[in-house]
């Protein structure tokens, strides 16, 4: 596989210093742009390198793998991953406003034992 994917690099570099074809590869600034799915078939039918039945395995493969990539596999483990996310996530959010409703409780509190405790020594 890795001698298919020096011929293809080889070959695209023979096509752009031999032909004008390749100019799909780039883009307006003059950048390498990765072509789509239909250009790099074109690509590989135009390849002289290769014997037909390496060109449509490699045609096959990566219309497969570009398959493969489109659609997205969603289990029950990736549903478990997110769910166990979400309840630590709402566990820290309840920790901390707990903390912080007994804080401002207590706080409250000792405010009024106070206030009460003032106000028993202006009765004495």
């Amino acid at each position: 596989m890795e001698n298919v994917i020096d011929d293809v690099v080889s070959n695209i570099a023979d096509t752009e210093s031999t032909q004008k074809g390749p100019e799909m590869m780039l883009n307006e600034k003059g950048d390498f742009k990765m072509p789509n799915l239909e250009e790099f078939i074109k690509m590989l039918e135009h390849m002289d390198g290769m014997s037909d039945e390496e060109k449509d395995q490699l045609k096959n493969e990566v219309l497969r793998n570009s398959m493969r990539g489109r659609k997205m596999d969603v289990g029950f483990s990736d549903y478990l991953v997110f769910l166990t996310m979400v309840i630590i996530m709402a566990s820290v959010f309840v920790f901390f406003g707990y903390k912080l409703y007994l804080s401002l409780t207590e706080k409250e509190r000792k405010r009024e034992e106070k206030l009460k405790a003032k106000q028993a020594k202006k009765k004495k």
